[in-house]
């Protein structure tokens, strides 16, 4: 395992010298995977579904966990919701009431799914999502079907061509581990069609 740690370690250096990713977008996408692996478990049939509305997932620490602000309800009650957590918190935005609440009926388990995997989280915290995060879909399937579903849906994004997929594809080629390479290539054409869309080409 051991050897493993330092042969990504490796990996990620050397994308970061040849500016392809940065140890940030890394980290992301494997965020993104094991959030998505977790859905998957426990959601089972629907967890493609789920997933459709979840708009950004961040791992971060107890502290920050309770400055995320929820629009929704007072500042003091968004802070109880993760008063006292020391160790990571797992915070999702979701445009969807109605997936919203299955996440928080399920929190528990999809914890469970998380320590699974090696991310070790204390708390929960589901959040709406507001104005431009609304746009984003890292779990979109990186094939023509979704990028034509992306284009006729109302969001700020803009597909790919068939050139810039064909490259975002050569960037993570490198990558051997294909669940890592898919969430890697699902991550990089969500931020490249956001990006695009926001510059209007």
């Amino acid at each position: 395992m051991r050897k493993l740690a330092v042969d990504v370690e490796k990996l990620i250096a050397s994308w970061e010298r040849d500016g392809s990713f940065s140890r940030k977008e890394m980290r992301a996408a494997m965020v993104n995977k094991k959030w998505e692996n977790a859905v998957r478990a426990v959601f089972k049939d629907a967890a493609q579904f789920v997933l459709d509305h979840i708009n950004a997932v961040y791992v971060v620490s107890g502290e920050q966990g309770a400055t995320l602000r929820r629009f929704d309800r007072s500042r003091s009650e968004a802070q109880d919701a993760v008063a006292g957590v020391t160790g990571k918190v797992v915070a999702v935005y979701s445009d969807d009431s109605m997936v919203r609440s299955e996440l928080d009926n399920r929190q528990e388990l999809l914890k469970m799914k998380m320590h699974e995997q090696g991310e070790q989280v204390e708390a929960l915290r589901i959040i709406p999502s507001t104005r431009d995060m609304k746009g984003r879909r890292p779990f979109a399937l990186a094939n023509e079907e979704s990028r034509q579903q992306s284009a006729s849906a109302n969001r700020p994004s803009v597909p790919l061509s068939d050139e810039e997929f064909a490259e975002v594809s050569k960037r993570v080629s490198s990558v051997e581990d294909p669940l890592v390479r898919r969430a890697l290539l699902c991550a990089i054409v969500a931020d490249e069609e956001t990006k695009k869309g926001q510059r209007g080409k």
